[in-house]
């Protein structure tokens, strides 16, 4: 079982983009919480503190494809070295700032965001073969899973020790570290620009399938944040709206598990129809959610959501890296946050809307079961996107070239 991985790790260069990873993604989660925190610290008003995150958020999601093009344009290290000079002094400002502004410094600190979790994945098909390909990207994939499961436990920890405003300040120092290592990598390092040539505004959303595949992204986002809602809905309904926590923490469970399994062994279908197959499983169980009979039943079909959502964040990033043009190659994975960052903010508004306060939080779980089945019918119509003559977007370092993956989709 664990072989892929210990062929993984053999790699040169793998444990130490792994590890910049951990630590720039341990920083998001925790400053996620920690700015909220800090936000009603200075503030006094939960309201404003939430307009705080939600410019934070924004400004993230909306200049994250910026960062990933611009490292495509001019190669991923001086751009880093770039944001981490400028988002070092947004921490600064937002630290500092008077309460006033506190808001716009948190625009500024989402704004300049460096796109290392772009530049990751963008570098995997540089640093390992074809057949570990998969394999890294379960690995990135579990990293996310893993860090979003700890960090916000992190927080409660930190703050009986040190204010919130200083577990900013750690989350911050966690990106900027991250980011630093990140620019020691040989894949890093090697990265060579993106030859001169015609960039549209739109980017590699005039490729219709990397189009297809982001939105694909987006149902499944769209599908957690439905999962938010009706996980609480639910546990208030079986008397207990703490244990939505539990339910939440079995979903991020199941999810590391399924992906470990994912990466751990060769599957008999791959690409685009696994894609297809996992959207169609998770929405029979997300259906089967709405008609749960008690809390334990609910807690068995969301960890089985988890395992199965898993694999599929997985397979996502990996037929990106396939089938996006090669001119894009970080962009589109910053595309990728944008998408799902979306996703799931439109999810938890429209089962919102649907759930009443007393709700069951069946009509939220049905949202949800629409959005997998539509996930599934564009991962359907992306199969038929195949360019004639591939275009992957970055040549292994060592290992074949990438035709056979394509040939798998066919």
């Amino acid at each position: 079982m664990f072989a892929p991985y210990r062929r993984l790790l053999a790699h040169p260069g793998v444990l130490n983009l792994l590890i910049a990873g951990l630590i720039v993604k341990l920083g998001t989660p925790v400053l996620s919480l920690a700015l909220l925190l800090a936000a009603v610290d200075r503030l006094g008003s939960y309201s404003t503190a939430g307009l705080v995150l939600t410019g934070h958020a924004l400004a993230l999601a909306t200049c994250a494809p910026l960062g990933g093009r611009l490292a495509d344009r001019y190669g991923p290290r001086p751009v880093l070295t770039g944001y981490l000079t400028a988002h070092a002094l947004a921490y600064a400002l937002l630290l500092l700032a008077p309460p006033a502004l506190m808001i716009s410094a948190a625009v500024l600190l989402g704004a300049t965001t460096p796109p290392a979790g772009s530049v990751i994945r963008s570098a995997w098909p540089r640093l390992v073969p074809a057949a570990s390909l998969s394999v890294a990207y379960a690995v990135d994939n579990a990293v996310n899973e893993l860090m979003f499961i700890a960090g916000p436990l992190f927080v409660p920890v930190l703050t009986w020790v040190i204010p919130a405003h200083s577990v900013v300040t750690t989350a911050g120092a966690a990106v900027l570290l991250g980011t630093a290592l990140l620019l020691t990598s040989p894949a890093i390092r090697q990265a060579a620009p993106t030859p001169p040539g015609k960039f549209h505004l739109a980017g590699p959303l005039t490729h219709r399938r990397t189009l297809l595949l982001l939105t694909v992204a987006a149902f499944g986002t769209f599908t957690f944040g439905c999962l938010r809602i009706a996980t609480v809905a639910s546990a208030t309904a079986f008397g207990s709206a703490a244990s939505a926590g539990v339910l939440m923490g079995l979903l991020s469970a199941g999810a590391l598990l399924g992906t470990l399994g994912y990466g751990a062994r060769a599957w008999p279908i791959t690409g685009s129809r696994l894609l297809v197959l996992l959207s169609l499983a998770e929405a029979a169980v997300l259906l089967g959610g709405a008609w749960a009979p008690g809390f334990a039943a609910l807690a068995v079909l969301i960890t089985l959501i988890g395992l199965v959502t898993g694999p599929r964040d997985a397979v996502v990033p990996a037929l990106l890296a396939d089938h996006a043009p090669a001119r894009y190659r970080t962009e589109v994975f910053a595309w990728l946050n944008t998408f799902m960052w979306t996703g799931y903010g439109l999810g938890t508004a429209v089962a919102g809307r649907l759930t009443g306060p007393h709700a069951t939080g069946g009509a939220a779980f049905g949202a949800a079961t629409a959005a997998a089945l539509t996930g599934a019918i564009l991962a359907t119509v992306a199969c038929r996107f195949v360019s004639p003559v591939p275009t992957p977007m970055a040549v292994p370092t060592e290992g074949p070239h990438r035709e056979s993956d394509h040939k798998a989709d066919n």
